[in-house]
């Protein structure tokens, strides 16, 4: 396929692992595109473009951040 979307597939992992999976995965990213969604910074910083989401207090509205490596 040409996209992925892996959802928190690192969950269950050690941080030697998670280091494993994110460099498997960039050297995937030259033959698709991955969205992975995950709260490791092992395999977050592996990441070309970030998005983070958090909820407003005031308002309980979502907010999105982005940020591109």
């Amino acid at each position: 396929a040409s996209f992925y979307v892996l959802d928190e597939v690192d969950a269950a992992l050690d941080k030697t692992n998670s280091e494993k999976l994110a460099k498997l995965i960039r050297d995937y990213c030259n033959k698709a595109q991955y969205v992975v969604i995950s709260h490791n910074d092992a395999v977050i910083s592996e990441g070309d473009v970030l998005y983070g989401v958090s909820m407003k207090p005031e308002t309980g509205l979502s907010a999105v951040v982005s940020l591109k490596a």
